[in-house]
């Protein structure tokens, strides 16, 4: 039984392969077009599954897309009257209202219910095609990508995202192969929607301006003037649901502006140029993440009193929110929590596969995710080649050479582009394709911003830990393979490791066991063997604007056009740019 997941027409295209109960190929299609957050059917994701399982289409038992039309169209009444609600609101922002956007959800639903003759049309078959195609409900692949991804006989499941059909979040309880939804909140009220307007207000661009908000807000003052009022204007209800004061906020029709002029006579006039912020424009990032985790901790106390279960699965963009989720985890709430690597829209592709295999088609659960290196993987010959059209001087590295030989280069200060095994499936790199450094120099961050990643300087970096030796360093000693959670430094380490070490104490953190990781175990060994510390920065193999790496020609390519001192291709290393 082979089932094929889809989400495309939006942002974060993708696809996932699922075999007789196991996810064996995931993802994104921007790894391979490499277009950033690409919407496109995601024809390479789907090639590269077929090949890698040795495939054809008409092998394809069922197809799975996470959006159901049908969701949609039934509710377009209710939106019609949310709109002749908010008309004077509209009149007077009509300079910001976006009919071109608005009707685009009608040329969405269209290209969704057209999928499966795209399908057949991009890619050819050697014989027919006979799978079944499924539209799902969006916030039901989201619960389904992180509690059939466990070994939880029950979960309680929470997705926020910006918005799925109708509904901004919901939450639902997971017992061995059925998902059932409990209650939603639907749109116009979004915390992801609100946060992504507030990045926006702040200068950031769509889709990539929340991440970028939730570093920016450590700067600001929390239980600031700024976080009052906002407060003022959000309601949270005793049933773990919330609504917004809507003559604030204009995303529910103009994403390209989010906030109102009501927003901007309270709040002060947007930052267009997304820097130079004021201390006013740092305290309302801080607020709104500040209200982002009292809204969820509301929803995770109501889920704590009336569902009886230990565990918590959470997903959609929203779960991408470390800062969130690092308190979640330390809280004690939960004896249990995951959240999925690829919580993003990406991974409803995964979650629409896994859907249809254990709700729709009731087959008992046979996946457990053990880590999230689900794309391609390249074989010594490919990356030979590779290197060798690359004119750059390489060279072999044995096993037992290797770990030294790169650690001490860490230790002497070296940037390290790593590539190795398969890649990602998720916006987290996991040491499959990072950029690696040593958290020990203290201007590593401000040389890793400017010279190699070419972005914001406020932006932290993330750190790797050996497992075994996170809770001495760090403020946990709670397993985070996903990069998920954010902890703090302990005071003893926090002049030691400068660079890692946000402004208010804080870093993300991915520790590292040797059946997570084998070779970045063996790294992060040998550098404790150098430095007496186990921790190296760990942060994405790309520069600004671009997707991480892929293929050994997409880390050649970047490690040509940046800073990056030596670049490691599973067991060849380049340590000069100088050309043949």
């Amino acid at each position: 039984m082979i089932i094929l997941g889809i989400n495309c027409f939006g942002h974060d295209s993708a696809a996932t392969f699922v075999k007789d109960g196991k996810v064996i190929f995931a993802s994104e299609e921007e790894r391979l077009n490499r277009k950033k957050h690409s919407g496109d059917f995601p024809i390479e994701a789907i090639k590269s599954g077929l090949k890698f399982l040795n495939i054809d289409l008409s092998d394809i038992d069922h197809v799975a897309f996470s959006w159901n039309p049908t969701i949609t169209y039934r509710k377009i009444p209710t939106y019609l009257v949310r709109y002749w609600r908010t008309l004077p609101i509209l009149l007077k922002e009509r300079k910001n209202f976006s009919m071109e956007e608005n009707l685009g959800m009608l040329n969405y639903l269209s290209d969704i219910n057209k999928l499966p003759k795209t399908l057949k049309s991009s890619i050819k078959s050697k014989n027919k095609t006979h799978f079944k195609f499924h539209k799902l409900e969006h916030h039901l692949c989201h619960a389904a990508s992180c509690f059939y991804a466990t070994d939880f006989d029950n979960a309680a499941i929470l997705t926020i995202d910006g918005a799925g059909e109708w509904s901004t979040t919901m939450v639902a309880y997971g017992n061995k192969g059925r998902i059932t939804k409990l209650w939603t909140v639907d749109t116009p009220f979004s915390l992801g929607a609100l946060y992504q307007a507030i990045s926006t207000y702040l200068g950031f661009r769509l889709v990539e301006g929340p991440g970028k908000l939730m570093g920016l807000a450590s700067y600001g003052e929390r239980d600031s003037e700024e976080f009052y009022k906002l407060k003022k204007i959000i309601t949270l209800n005793s049933d773990g649901k919330f609504s917004f004061d809507m003559s604030y906020f204009s995303y529910h029709y103009s994403r390209e502006t989010g906030v109102t002029e009501k927003f901007i006579n309270e709040f002060g006039p947007p930052n267009h140029l997304g820097k130079n912020w004021t201390q006013r424009e740092l305290n309302i990032a801080a607020a709104v993440q500040q209200l982002l985790e009292e809204a969820i901790f509301n929803i995770l106390h109501w889920i704590k009193e009336n569902l009886k279960t230990d565990n918590l699965c959470m997903a959609g963009g929203v779960a991408l929110n470390s800062v969130t989720n690092g308190l979640i985890a330390k809280s004690g709430l939960f004896k249990k929590v995951f959240i999925q690597p690829a919580a993003g829209d990406s991974g409803t592709s995964l979650g629409a596969a896994l859907y249809v295999e254990n709700a729709i088609l009731n087959n008992e659960r046979k996946y457990v995710q053990k880590n999230a290196f689900l794309g391609l993987e390249f074989s010594p010959k490919e990356c030979k080649e590779a290197l060798s059209k690359s004119n750059l001087n390489f060279k072999y590295m044995t096993d037992e050479n290797k770990y030294e030989l790169l650690s001490q280069k860490i230790f002497d200060g070296e940037i390290i582009g790593w590539f190795n095994g398969r890649y990602e499936f998720g916006p987290r790199a996991l040491g499959n394709r990072s950029i690696l450094a040593s958290p020990l120099i203290s201007d590593m961050r401000d040389i890793l911003n400017k010279r190699v990643k070419f972005r914001e300087s406020f932006r932290p970096f993330a750190a790797i830990v050996l497992e075994e030796d996170v809770g001495i360093y760090f403020d946990s000693n709670i397993k985070n393979p996903y990069m998920l959670f954010v902890y703090e430094v302990r005071e003893k380490y926090r002049k030691i490791f400068p660079s890692i070490t946000h402004i208010d104490n804080s870093v993300r953190i991915q520790t590292v066991s040797k059946t997570d990781n084998r070779e970045l175990y063996l790294l992060l060994k040998a550098f404790k063997k150098i430095s007496g510390y186990s921790v190296l920065i760990n942060t994405s193999f790309n520069i600004k604007g671009e997707p991480i790496v892929s293929s050994p020609e997409d880390a050649i390519k970047s490690y040509k056009s940046s800073d990056i001192d030596s670049l490691v291709i599973n067991n060849f290393i380049i340590e000069s740019k100088k050309i043949n």
